[in-house]
C-alpha cells in the first residue's frame, strides 16, 4: 500500500502521518483491492494504518518484509514491528515475512528472529521476507541459503513441515485464498 515516500493512501512507519491512517482513498483501494481479489501489502506501513487495514480487510494481508523490533540503534531499526503490529497481521489469517536484512548480525540471529516471530503469531503466518534487491547488508544475498535456513528452523525445534510451512507453504496458502 506504501512505500519509502509520502503516499495519498496512508501514513508510513518511517515519515510523520499526515492522514491518521489510511486516507479517504486508502480506505476505497482496501475495499477495491477485497473485491478483485488483490492482496493486500502493508509493510512499510504504519502501525495506525495497519490497525485500519486489519478493521476493514475481508482477506488475509501481508506484511512481506520486516522483522520484531528489539534494538532502536540497529541497522534498519525504523522498519522493524512491535508484537502488536504482527499479530494484526496473523489475525486476518496473513503472513509476515522475515526479512534476512541487516538488522540481523549474522544468518544465525537472523534464524533467531525468525523464531522469535513465530513464537509470536504461530508458524501459520511467518514466511520468507523476499526484498532482496532494497536490503542494508543481508544476511544472504540471494536464495541460494533458503535450505539453510529450513534446516536451522529444524534444529531449533521445528517440524520439517512448520519449516516448508515459513519457507513457502504459508505464503501459497495466503495467496491461493486471496487470488485464487
Amino acid at each position: 500500500m506504501v512505500h519509502y515516500v509520502p503516499s495519498a493512501l496512508g501514513d508510513l512507519q518511517t515519515q510523520p502521518a499526515q492522514h491518521q491512517g489510511l486516507s479517504t482513498l486508502g480506505k476505497a483501494v482496501v475495499a477495491r483491492c477485497n473485491a478483485r481479489g488483490m492482496l493486500i501489502d502493508v509493510a512499510h506501513a504504519s502501525m495506525q494504518t495497519v490497525q485500519q487495514v486489519v478493521a476493514l480487510t475481508t482477506a488475509p494481508i501481508i506484511l512481506s518484509h520486516s522483522i520484531l523490533s528489539m534494538d532502536s540503534s540497529r541497522l534498519l531499526a525504523a522498519r522493524s514491528i512491535s508484537v502488536e503490529h504482527a499479530k494484526l497481521v496473523a489475525q486476518t489469517g496473513g503472513v509476515i515475512g522475515a526479512w534476512p536484512s541487516g538488522f540481523n548480525k549474522s544468518f544465525d540471529e537472523f534464524v533467531d528472529n525468525t523464531k522469535r516471530l513465530i513464537d509470536t503469531v504461530g508458524v501459520d503466518h511467518v514466511g520468507l521476507g523476499t526484498d532482496m534487491d532494497g536490503n542494508l547488508e543481508p544476511v544472504f544475498a540471494d536464495y541460494n541459503k533458503l535450505g539453510a535456513w529450513g534446516a536451522a528452523l529444524q534444529q531449533r525445534g521445528f517440524s520439517r513441515g512448520e519449516a516448508e510451512k515459513v519457507l513457502g507453504g504459508n505464503m501459497l496458502r495466503v495467496l491461493s485464498t486471496v487470488i485464487g
